[in-house]
């Protein structure tokens, strides 16, 4: 099993909790039904959001969309294995560019005690000693008198998905939790970040249950993700993350076209990267095995060492 590293900052957050949450049998609790409810936010997620909300068949009893400003075939993948779904699906729209009102929209839309905040590209292993139906149980039998913050684990793919980030193989945030009025999106510094109450008692999971697609993704979503902070500070004067690019690209790149300028930012950021290896991480989630079989793109060696992609080649 990997052996993931936490933060001092998150070290720190769980010691407090285990003292903090003694205080919790003087603190009601809301009522809600014992069950899970997941909250995804999307914006031009078509490569995997099919294939995400199919993996959560055994684990959701609701599974919240909220909608913000697709153009891409996000909502019609999503319609096309609506029927293919086994728990409640519930999908608005959210026009706000600001994430942590989408997300407070998202959140206020659950009905059930438990709440996990998933993202379109995580993918839950359906079988074996990883299915994510176990999880399910897990957090079913916790107590119901007390509140929970979940830290789960997740592999996350680097560049392609055949390798992961050198010394951050894995990732953990708090992901699930239990339900309070109280709870709250807020920005914290460039990042958005959920207030649970100080008495919520912190725990951490050993196993995986899903994976994380990370930067294995088409470069114009790259392009996106390494731009997006910066974006929400400039929200007053650009509306679309487009046209904060094309400024970007003018003003601090020279010009260099968004597509060249991903390529630079993968090379700074994404690697490097060394590959997934089947006997140290185990086998990919079961319903990803197609797009491992036939991948999209993979990253290129150059003197032994990873170096650049496939898809990156028509712009280079």
């Amino acid at each position: 099993m990997y052996k993931h590293k936490y933060t001092k900052a998150q070290n720190l957050r769980y010691i407090i909790s285990i003292f903090a949450s003694l205080l919790q049998f003087l603190i009601p609790h809301p009522k809600r039904k014992n069950g899970i409810s997941v909250m995804i936010r999307v914006r031009d997620e078509e490569d995997w959001i099919a294939t995400s909300l199919l993996s959560l068949n055994e684990f959701a009893d609701e599974v919240v969309i909220v909608n913000n400003n697709s153009t891409d075939k996000t909502l019609a993948e999503i319609k096309r294995i609506k029927e293919r779904l086994n728990y409640k699906l519930i999908l608005e729209n959210e026009t706000s560019n600001d994430i942590c009102k989408v997300s407070n929209h998202a959140l206020s839309l659950t009905s059930y005690r438990w709440i996990f905040r998933w993202d379109s590209d995580f993918i839950a292993y359906t079988s074996g000693y990883r299915n994510i139906k176990f999880l399910r149980e897990y957090l079913l039998r916790l107590n119901q008198k007390k509140s929970y913050l979940i830290y789960p684990l997740t592999f996350s793919f680097a560049g392609d998905l055949f390798h992961v980030k050198t010394g951050k193989e894995t990732n953990s945030e708090g992901y699930i939790h239990t339900y309070h009025p109280k709870l709250k999106y807020m920005k914290k510094g460039k990042f958005e970040s959920l207030q649970v109450p100080f008495f919520y008692k912190i725990k951490r999971l050993k196993e995986i249950y899903f994976v994380h697609i990370g930067s294995a993704k088409p470069i114009r979503k790259l392009l996106y993700r390494f731009f997006w902070l910066f974006w929400q500070k400039e929200l007053d004067k650009y509306t679309r993350i487009d046209d904060f690019i094309v400024h970007i690209a003018r003003e601090k790149w020279h010009d260099l076209s968004p597509e060249k300028i991903a390529i630079q930012k993968f090379r700074d950021l994404i690697l490097p990267v060394r590959k997934f290896e089947r006997n140290e991480f185990g086998n990919y989630p079961e319903l990803m095995q197609e797009e491992v079989k036939n991948p999209e793109f993979k990253i290129i060696y150059k003197n032994e060492k990873p170096f650049s992609r496939t898809d990156f080649e028509d712009y280079i």
